[in-house]
């Protein structure tokens, strides 16, 4: 009986230490959590930002849960590839950590690498987070940023230049960009590639 107890106590911890071997992500870390209406049913939905910290990179993975009429929250996506992670090589990359918010039932995602502030804002609609805004803020290390807005929906672009200090800006005329379909949060990848 104690030799089958053994054999049987030495299969379970065999089975565990596998386990864990193959699960080598740990993105135990909540950086950023998120909750508002997505998906525009009046049920308050949520979004949360984790960090793998044991990982040199230190990878991050964005979670979109739905809350259903039953209260539970459904996992509508995940990704571990829409934000570079935190440290790409083991050293620090310049990025700061990523913000996420609902803004009037949109998810909106924000990125800030070196002097280029980056935002990309989503709405949910027929089963996807469709990209419908991106707006970059770019400093020149002196006295000027420029803004450059893409209305995806519009079609348009439209860059702006301001002084520091001053309140007036300078203005280019709205050019066209021509895109088939949105782009979607499922192939988006590493926000600063994006609409170049």
């Amino acid at each position: 009986m104690k030799k089958t107890s053994l054999i049987f106590l030495m299969f379970i911890s065999m089975n565990i230490y596998s386990q864990q071997q193959k699960n080598n992500e740990h993105f135990t870390v909540r950086v950023k959590e998120e909750v508002g209406d997505l998906n525009r049913d009046g049920l308050q939905d949520k979004v949360i930002l984790t960090m793998d910290t044991v990982n040199i990179q230190k990878p991050l993975k964005l979670q979109i849960f739905l809350l259903q009429s039953n209260r539970k929250l459904k996992l509508e996506f995940f990704s571990k590839d829409v934000f570079n992670p935190q440290y790409p090589n083991g050293k620090y990359g310049g990025n700061q950590i990523p913000g996420i918010s609902i803004q009037n039932g949109n998810l909106i995602l924000y990125t800030e690498i070196k002097d280029v502030k980056e935002y990309y804002t989503f709405r949910y609609q027929n089963g996807k987070f469709e990209l419908i805004n991106v707006s970059k803020i770019i400093w020149d290390g002196k006295e000027t940023t420029t803004e450059v807005k893409f209305d995806l929906v519009k079609g348009e672009k439209t860059e702006i230049n301001k002084l520091l200090g001053s309140k007036k800006d300078k203005k280019k005329k709205p050019t066209k960009i021509i895109l088939k379909t949105l782009p979607t949060l499922e192939n988006f990848r590493n926000p600063e590639n994006q609409l170049e």
